[in-house]
């Protein structure tokens, strides 16, 4: 893999010198005639007779042609190029159709689709190659879920190469990741993910449902829901409800923008369709759906209403830990004037994750709740036009208002802390406000602002946060698609932009400034403070497109090239250009094909990392209330506050770059594709220290005066100290590269069986860029503080590796509805391992005295002012952890009865396999692998 980059390259360079030497070949002789292509779209019903399907999708993509069946199932296509092309037909229940066919006059045709049921010889029940040229791509269908019985986007994600079957549930966030592997990488990985809903990205950018950034750089979501530094939580989309679902791997069309690892395209049910009512048990989810599609008549369209409802407990046993979901959905779909294509819907979703407290908890008594109410509007369509050039134009439009509530409550111990209530930076304040504290030169020592003053929190005490937000988003595309054949070659240009938007109206954080959040222990003197989010401003995009779709016939072999570039416009004054291609050649038409591609994918900074909150300090100058010689009601307590900006304006977009190569070889009936992939991300968002977030402050210690008749003090110590934050940076690097293979033998008449296996190597290296930063103080004191040590930039790398396959045996009986799936999955690799560099010796570090940076001199480092930048060094992360192979069997079985009911049912771990091995890093301790034996059972009912 080392030389992957230098191949790839030249092989995309050979293919652009055969697209130019066919180019100038076909400018040669050219053939402009063009003719119509018509017919009806119907399916066979009960008895043999044709039924017409209105509102049925029909396409010629490689020209851009597209229309949509009128009431009586008709359509037509107007200036269609001779020669031989792709028809594609969709309809909601139906199995797609894509046929080839040779237009050399007029064409009429009659085309029949089949009911996509579990009575199909040919079931599609695996994910399938997709059929586009934007990327390398795997589309799963509608029977694939229901066989699944997937409860959220993520639970398919098991279907791709290199996927893993997990046990289906929505107790934690979901969130995907594409071509990733190791929980070191995954928050960037799934943030740089991209889900699409009928054309729309769902947006997480302006989720600040988190607490403490600035404080310890944590960034989790508090009481549920998606991480604001990761991507959007798929349990809020009901699979019930969707149709398809197509996953990017690979290099995306130039379209699809603020991404940087995959797309994942997802199309909900649109048109008419019977009344489905559907229930769905296992150990940890209850959930019932129904669904019905309405022909209006009279050319007025169809009009699809579904609903949803899950609860997920954590654990059967203990409910006090627990989510629910309801989801309603009402899409309108038609034509108009013949030309005009749209689907217009109105999504609600609404999730809970609650955690109850515990009877038996009587230390913390904990208790939070994350909620989430949105409302989508959605609109998509096409605009056909009758024109040798000029196509169609596509366009979107989404608005979007997701409102989200999360307490968090529990009972604080050893809590004793500072907490000053102002937010102005060098405030010095007391417990007494209107007490003036002197020295003994008369000079006054606290400040004021406004009624605000400062408290000492007990050692136990109830604190509650909340954090309310409003995340208002809107996105909207258009699309133009031009077509022009020149001979032998076929040029598809599509050209367009887009414009997104993501603001948050909430109130923010806030809580009682006499109960605060408890103090984060390991960053010193840190505070916290409550911030309106109303006040941030919006992160909006603009981005332009063009892309060219080459595609021609050299000696019988067909070459398709798609190069196009894209530009972006962030706040902020930032840029970004992202030129990407995908190319694909046949070696032997029909049997062989290699392909390649190459782009550069950029992901705009969420509104968490371009508009940080400020950094608050709190330093205790005065401190007499545990004094029991001054009388109680005259203790004083003065604190002095510190705040920091932590914007960084410096802050970069991040960009991946990828690079594949792969062939694809069939033979009769099976089918082959192998890929080998590489992928940096060298500048990937965090929240992490820097040379700019140690700042100096001056810790001053006074103490009273005995026998003074009013509070008057004297300094006894003044110490310079660091304050330490977090603030947004581009230090996240995450190198993947890996080799997929996708086999498909098709199925076996004779056993009725059909045997499909993938499986994918992987290996990830994540690091920081940066300087890791280290001392050893554990103390508030100032006396102690010392200067913080700079380790060489990226001075631990971690490398996460995997080998996993999935093998899948499907024996089906058409005649009754019956299919069977045995799964072997076995994951052959599954270890990790830190690689040091210099961590024992700083080279640099930051001087307490002054902020600024300066070399270390080893020759100090024994000296008591340098000891202690001395890390303790502990590599024993550096021997490879790894595992032997696992291997696991699962099934999945489902069962048509008569033409109104289906049962599923399946079986994870069906043999309760847990391997136990011992762990090669720490001995002696051993690890127990192999997921739990689940099960899950669902009834359909169709009316």
């Amino acid at each position: 893999m080392e030389q992957f980059f230098t191949i790839t390259r030249h092989v995309i360079a050979g293919i652009l010198l055969l697209l130019v030497t066919a180019g100038a070949l076909s400018a040669q002789r050219r053939n402009t005639a063009t003719y119509k292509v018509s017919g009806v779209v119907s399916e066979t019903t009960v008895g043999n007779t044709k039924k017409a399907l209105p509102y049925a999708s029909v396409s010629l993509p490689a020209y851009g042609i597209a229309a949509q069946t009128d009431g009586q199932g008709r359509f037509e296509l107007q200036n269609v190029p001779a020669g031989k092309t792709m028809i594609s037909i969709r309809y909601i229940g139906k199995v797609n159709v894509d046929s080839t066919i040779t237009v050399n006059s007029d064409v009429t045709l009659d085309l029949q689709m089949q009911t996509s049921d579990f009575r199909l010889a040919d079931i599609q029940i695996t994910a399938r190659p997709g059929t586009g040229t934007s990327g390398t791509s795997s589309r799963i269908s509608r029977t694939a879920i229901d066989h699944l019985q997937a409860n959220s986007l993520a639970d398919v994600m098991a279907l791709l190469p290199g996927g893993i079957t997990v046990n289906p549930n929505l107790t934690n966030a979901k969130q995907i990741n594409i071509r990733s592997v190791g929980s070191a990488a995954s928050d960037l990985n799934a943030f740089g993910t991209t889900v699409m809903m009928n054309g729309a990205p769902m947006s997480n950018n302006a989720n600040m449902q988190t607490m403490s950034p600035a404080v310890a750089g944590a960034t989790g979501a508090l009481a549920g829901g998606a991480s604001p530094n990761a991507g959007f939580d798929v349990r809020g989309i009901s699979m019930n409800n969707v149709e398809s679902v197509e996953v990017i791997r690979g290099v995306p069309g130039v379209e699809y923008g603020d991404v940087t690892a995959g797309v994942v395209i997802v199309n909900t049910k649109a048109g008419a369709q019977p009344l489905s009512v559907q229930a769905r048990v296992n150990p940890n989810v209850y959930q019932v759906s129904a669904n019905k599609g309405m022909d209006l008549g009279k050319e007025n369209g169809a009009l699809n209403l579904g609903m949803d409802y899950a609860y997920n407990t954590n654990d059967p046993v203990q409910q006090y830990l627990t989510y629910q979901r309801f989801t309603g959905r009402a899409l309108y779909s038609n034509r108009f004037f013949k030309i005009l294509s749209s689907t217009t819907a109105l999504d609600l979703i609404y999730g809970k994750d609650t955690r109850k407290r515990n009877p038996d908890d009587q230390v913390t008594k904990t208790a939070s709740s994350g909620r989430d109410l949105g409302f989508i509007f959605n609109t998509r369509g096409n605009l056909s036009f009758e024109n040798l050039w000029l196509r169609k134009l596509d366009y979107v439009a989404r608005v979007g208002l997701t409102d989200k509530s999360s307490y968090y409550e529990t009972q604080y111990t050893a809590a004793n802390a500072p907490y000053s209530m102002t937010t102005v930076d060098g405030t010095i304040l007391t417990n007494r406000p209107g007490l003036d504290a002197v020295d003994a030169q008369g000079n006054k020592l606290n400040g004021s602002d406004g009624d605000k003053y400062a408290v000492y929190l007990p050692s136990t005490y109830v604190g509650r946060y909340n954090i309310d937000g409003k995340e208002f988003n809107t996105y909207f595309k258009a699309a133009t698609t031009f077509f022009n054949k020149i001979g032998n070659t076929d040029h598809r240009w599509l050209v367009g932009a887009d414009f997104k938007s993501d603001k948050n109206y909430g109130a923010g954080k806030t809580f009682a400034d006499s109960t605060p959040p408890y103090r984060n222990l390991s960053a010193l003197n840190a505070s916290f403070r409550t911030r309106a989010y109303k006040d941030i401003p919006a992160l909006t995009q603009f981005g332009l497109f063009a892309e060219e779709n080459f595609s021609a016939n050299i000696g019988g072999n067909r070459l398709d090239v798609t190069a196009g570039v894209r530009y972006d416009r962030f706040s902020g004054d930032r840029n970004a250009i992202s030129p990407r291609i995908n190319a694909n050649i046949e070696l032997i038409p029909g049997w062989l094909s290699i392909n390649g591609a190459w782009g550069q994918l950029a992901k705009a900074p969420s509104i968490l990392y371009l508009h940080p909150e400020n950094a608050f300090f709190e330093y205790v100058n005065i401190n007499e209330l545990a004094n029991e010689s001054i009388p109680a009601d005259q203790r004083v307590l003065m604190t002095t506050t510190h705040v920091f900006n932590t914007e960084n304006n410096d802050l970069e977009i991040a960009k991946n770059e990828k690079a594949e190569i792969g062939l694809v070889l069939n033979v009769k009936q099976a089918s082959l594709r192998v890929t080998g992939f590489r992928e940096t991300l060298k500048n990937g968002y965090g929240m992490d220290n820097s040379l700019n977030t140690f700042r100096p402050v001056m810790f001053n210690e006074y103490t009273r005066v005995a026998g003074a008749t009013s509070p008057v003090y004297n300094l006894t110590a003044s110490n310079r100290v660091l304050a330490s934050f977090y603030t947004p940076t581009n230090n996240q690097v995450a190198k993947t590269q890996g080799l997929e293979a996708d086999l498909n033998l098709g199925r076996f008449k004779s056993i009725r069986t059909s045997f499909a296996a993938n499986g994918a190597w992987m290996r990830t290296e994540t690091y920081s860029n940066n300087y890791t930063f280290y001392d050893d103080q554990s103390s508030n004191a100032g006396a102690s503080r010392t200067h913080v040590g700079l380790y060489e930039k990226g001075m631990v790398k971690r490398n996460d590796e995997t080998v996993v396959t999935s093998l899948r045996a499907t024996h089906n009986i058409p005649r009754i509805g019956f299919v069977i799936t045995f799964t072997t999955q076995v994951i052959w690799n599954d270890r990790n391992w830190n690689v040091f560099g210099n961590d024992s010796i700083p080279v640099k570090y930051i001087s307490k005295d002054d902020g600024e940076v300066y070399d270390f001199d080893p020759s100090k480092s024994q000296e008591p002012e340098f000891k202690t930048l001395l890390r303790p060094v502990n590599r024993a992360t550096s021997i490879k952890e790894s595992y032997p192979p696992l291997l696991t069997f699962n099934i999945n079985v489902t069962k048509e009865v008569a033409e109104y009911l289906r049962v599923s049912f399946f079986a994870n771990n069906m043999f309760r396999h847990y391997q136990i091995t011992e762990s090669k890093r720490t001995p002696g301790n051993f690890v127990k692998r192999g997921g739990q034996f689940f099960f899950g059972l669902e009834l359909s009912l169709t009316l």
